[in-house]
């Protein structure tokens, strides 16, 4: 129908009565719909949506940070792993010795692909003020460990200035590690041991 008269025929009267109805139930489902969002059931169900979207991001969130936790915890994002209660220095040491670590430690998962590159002796007397030692043995590290348990004599040079007493030693360590922009270095560093400083005769 191209004017504005309503059809006289028949057949033109039930298709211009279709689309009528056609527009009524477009308008019917749309204010429907829109009813549906706003106020309606299908609001309600858009909220519980949203709400299980959340939730499942938080859980998501939660769950990363308990991996996290569990790693920290077991020791599985370091480096190395030093089981508690074997290492030890070797005594006595009196003012002037090289001091002798026992070193029990492995590697984790994390630093199985990693290469130590160096590492520095770190003492502290009763003054409490972390000093640098030196390696006995100068030059590049020669030996890697793997995930294996190991037992490791590491000699040491102490600074001078260290007063007899109770003394606690670690070790920093620099690894370089693979990653995915590249070889990158990570710092590690060994449990403090204690040992008793003994002065000079």
């Amino acid at each position: 129908m191209t004017g504005d008269q309503f059809p006289k025929s028949r057949s033109g009267r039930l298709i211009e009565a279709g689309k009528i109805m056609g527009a009524i139930a477009a308008i019917f489902g749309g204010g429907s719909l829109i009813w549906g969002l706003t106020f309606g059931p299908l609001r309600d169900i858009y909220d519980m949506a949203s709400d299980f979207v959340d939730d499942f991001r938080r859980l998501e969130v939660t769950v990363q940070q308990l991996q996290a936790d569990v790693a920290r915890a077991n020791g599985e994002d370091r480096v190395i792993r030093q089981p508690e209660g074997l290492s030890y220095i070797q005594e006595p040491v009196t003012q002037g010795d090289n001091v002798v670590m026992i070193l029990v430690i492995s590697r984790t998962r994390l630093g199985e692909g990693c290469r130590l590159i160096d590492w520095v002796p770190i003492f502290t007397d009763e003054l409490n003020i972390p000093t640098p030692g030196e390696r006995a043995r100068r030059g590049p590290v020669s030996r890697q460990i793997d995930t294996n348990t190991q037992r490791l004599r590491v000699e040491m040079v102490p600074p001078e200035i260290l007063r007899p007493g109770r003394i606690v030693v670690y070790l920093t360590l620099t690894y370089r590690c693979p990653g995915s922009d590249g070889d990158g270095p990570l710092e590690d560093r060994t449990e403090g041991l204690p040992y008793r400083l003994l002065p000079a005769s």
